[in-house]
């Protein structure tokens, strides 16, 4: 058996394997010595009628498509193995040829990993964002901790006002008929919230605890409830009960309930810190990605359409698991945006392509420079990991059993960051200050 290797495009190629005559046979046999049990033929046991006999009761080529069976991917293998491709996908199979007597050819058509033809990677220009912050991004975290601490309490004063929490029982009518959806009992809402029809919210300013009260509002006419879009109703509305959400002092007994620090001042440091790592983390990465995009401008790929679309896969898989911890189901997610999965994998695609064609260059920079990772650098990795469970003891053995399993994964991961560290120590880097993002006040003031 001799394959042959073309090359097409996209990173594809075909194989075409040459089998004689012998081989066909040798085959044959084997077919038949795997289905002869199966075989009766008067005068003889089961399982031991002779070939020629079946050939000719059953054909002379009563055997072929079996014998093909068992060709095919053990050629196919011997090819790989012959040519060294490596491919990425299942092979496309065709048998261009095939009689008892002459042999067989068959072709295979698959993608395989590509070749990629590296660009400059070395002494690259490029920017880094600085992020300053400021008093007032460590005044907003505090402000977010300060309202999850909040808490609902009773007011002395019984009439609503702006902003408070009602719990209240409503009916609705429309024509002087009730309407589905149009009733519930102990309802929280916050009135201002902007959550109930235009006008509901607004008419509850004023009423008093243990009222009762006509609301007459107007469905908007693209309502999403068709019966209901631009009818008039009546709500009964009674309010059963008013609170109001008082947050925590900012100070140090605040700093202590939600951190380990024992004054204010030590946790606006640490927060500062936090978003000073952030904030850091994110433009290397920024960064990072543009030195990347730089030499694959100056590089040459073909990517093959089975890689992109695998990688598309899980990136959606990423992106439903994102989904789920926001408990929003697949299906719900499709009927709410209206759109297919098909359609989501064919946005993720050139995402998908870009991640690619940056793992294929920082592989072939690594394999350049002889980038390796000794197994001490898996271990102080690993050790890094246990560094959280230092005082779970019972954890920290589950754990390392875990990663002591992803070793050549840590190794990967460890290979990876030491040749982008390459590329960016190597580069010409200029530091320019980031923008500041507008806020909705800044908005507001302008």
């Amino acid at each position: 058996m001799a394959a042959k290797l073309e090359k097409l495009e996209n990173s594809r190629v075909k194989l075409t394997v040459d089998i004689d005559a012998d081989g066909l046979e040798q085959a044959m046999e084997e077919a038949y010595r795997k289905n002869v049990k199966r075989i009766t033929i008067p005068g003889f046991r089961k399982g031991r009628a002779p070939r020629k006999l079946i050939e000719l009761n059953y054909g002379p080529d009563v055997f072929l498509e079996d014998a093909v069976e068992i060709l095919l991917p053990r050629l196919y293998e011997q090819a790989v193995e012959e040519t060294k491709i490596q491919p990425v996908d299942r092979p496309e199979v065709d048998i261009t040829d095939i009689a008892r007597g002459k042999g067989a050819t068959f072709t295979y058509t698959v993608d395989v990993y590509p070749e990629l033809q590296l660009g400059t990677y070395k002494d690259l220009e490029v920017e880094r964002e600085i992020v300053k912050i400021t008093d007032e991004d460590v005044e907003n975290v505090l402000k977010q901790q300060q309202e999850r601490g909040a808490q609902l309490v009773v007011p002395e004063r019984k009439v609503v006002q702006e902003g408070d929490f009602l719990v209240i029982d409503y009916m609705g009518y429309i024509d002087g008929q009730p309407f589905s959806g149009g009733a519930a009992e102990n309802q929280m809402i916050q009135v201002g919230s902007g959550r109930f029809i235009p006008g509901f919210e607004e008419q509850l300013v004023g009423m008093e605890v243990g009222q009762s009260s006509k609301i007459t509002v107007t469905f908007p006419e693209d309502y999403h409830a068709e019966q209901l879009a631009g009818k008039e109703a009546v709500f009964h509305v009674t309010v059963k009960e008013l609170k109001v959400r008082v947050l925590p002092e900012l100070d140090d007994e605040f700093a202590k309930d939600i951190s380990e620090f024992d004054t204010l001042e030590e946790l606006r440091a640490h927060i500062r810190k936090n978003l000073e790592d952030e904030a850091t983390r994110r433009t290397n990465i920024q960064m990072e990605n543009k030195l990347l995009e730089l030499i694959a401008e100056g590089s040459q790929v073909e990517v093959p359409q089975s890689m992109i679309k695998r990688e598309a896969e899980y990136l959606y898989g990423s992106f439903l698991q994102n989904l789920a911890m926001q408990g929003i189901r697949e299906d719900v997610y499709l009927e709410i945006t209206g759109r297919s999965k098909e359609e989501i994998l064919e946005d993720f695609e050139p995402q998908a392509k870009t991640r690619i064609i940056y793992d294929l260059i920082l592989e072939a920079v690594r394999e350049k420079e002889g980038i390796d990772v000794s197994e001490e650098e898996v271990d102080d990795r690993i050790k890094e990991y246990l560094e959280q469970y230092a005082d779970e003891p019972e954890a920290q053995e589950r754990v390392r059993a875990y990663w002591n399993e992803q070793r050549e994964q840590i190794a990967m991961g460890l290979a990876r960051e030491k040749t982008m560290q390459l590329i960016v120590d190597s580069a010409r880097i200029t530091e320019v200050e980031a923008p500041r993002q507008e806020t909705a006040e800044d908005s507001a003031e302008n």
